[in-house]
């Protein structure tokens, strides 16, 4: 009987920076949620490729891992073992997340490519790198070239309708699929002319390195804890420091608000100018307070829906 081939320490650590990344990205996400920073900061360009970068990233690892688990020959037991805990995790973050958040749950997120993308690429193991290179390539230049109104029913896992979803993590099989197949590609590339001795000889030397480590090799469960302990701290600061002013508040929701109106197609000068009348008009109506504090009633809902509609129509987007 073979025995599996050891594990590579370089992409543990390497999937450990990717994850404490993650954790960078989810607190500073936290902190604006509360108002301890400034709640804008989440819709900036920069933090948002931040967060692509990062999810690519863990992708691109996962394609990694498969490669090098089949270097011997993929041991299945183990591969649906694990895939069976990645399938329970995704789950459970759909129902917390449906649950704390209704509005923008993760039916669809990472965890949820992970699953689609690690069961793909059981077709290209074995097979030249090139294919998976080039499949992930189409996969994630799909959206630009075939994307449209008739994929909309489709749209939450495919991500090739025309209008974005609501969600906090959504991370739709097109393109974020075709990175997996990307690390997948590279991996086989490098196993077909032998690992060079710096990634099969490297070992940690240093406190940080043994942490990312530790971590790279325990991806899932850090995966899962990470983000509700560090909601859960950030939540105490936020009640130690006090609740953000009424000042803050409205930035926040002036922030996302545009952040979604953007991300449906509008026109940033009409988001802009949609969202700041109905944070004026809420005001006006004695809603402001309500709405934040989740105390609306089924009429303060009314009147709401019904001062959103009027905003919209006192903001007409301007012709192309």
């Amino acid at each position: 009987m073979s025995q599996q081939a050891p594990r590579l320490p370089f992409v543990d650590a390497a999937r450990g920076a990717a994850l404490a990344a993650m954790a960078v990205y989810h607190l500073v996400w936290n902190l604006a949620f509360f108002g301890l920073v400034a709640p804008e900061l989440v819709q900036k360009p920069l933090f948002l490729a931040f967060g692509h970068s990062v999810a690519i990233a863990f992708l691109a690892l996962v394609g990694v891992s498969l490669a090098l688990a089949a270097r011997d020959g993929l041991k299945l037991a183990a591969f649906w073992r694990r895939l069976g805990f990645v399938f329970a995790a995704a789950l459970l973050v759909t129902l917390v997340t449906s649950w704390i958040f209704p509005d923008s749950h993760v039916g669809f997120g990472i965890l949820h490519c992970i699953l689609a993308a690690s069961l793909l690429g059981l077709l290209f193991l074995g097979r030249p790198w090139s294919l998976a290179a080039l499949t992930g390539t189409a996969i994630i230049i799909a959206p630009w070239l075939i994307a449209g109104a008739h994929f909309e029913l489709i749209q939450y896992w495919s991500g090739l309708g025309a209008v974005e979803p609501r969600s906090n993590d959504w991370r739709p099989f097109f393109p974020w699929a075709g990175f997996t197949l990307l690390g997948l590609a590279g991996a086989q590339a490098f196993l077909a002319r032998g690992l060079p001795e710096r990634m099969t000889g490297w070992r940690e030397s240093g406190a940080i390195s043994r942490i990312l480590t530790l971590g790279g090799r325990h991806s899932l469960a850090f995966y899962l804890a990470h983000q509700p302990v560090l909601f859960a701290l950030v939540f105490i600061a936020s009640q130690v420091i006090g609740p953000p002013p009424a000042d803050r508040d409205q930035p926040m929701f002036h922030a996302s608000c545009v952040g979604q109106c953007v991300k449906a197609g509008a026109g940033r000068e009409f988001c802009e100018s949609a969202c700041t009348c109905v944070v004026r008009e809420a005001n006006k109506a004695g809603l402001w307070d309500k709405m934040t504090g989740g105390r609306m009633n089924e009429a303060d809902r009314s009147r709401y829906d019904g001062l959103t509609q009027q905003c919209l129509r006192a903001s007409p987007p301007k012709a192309p």
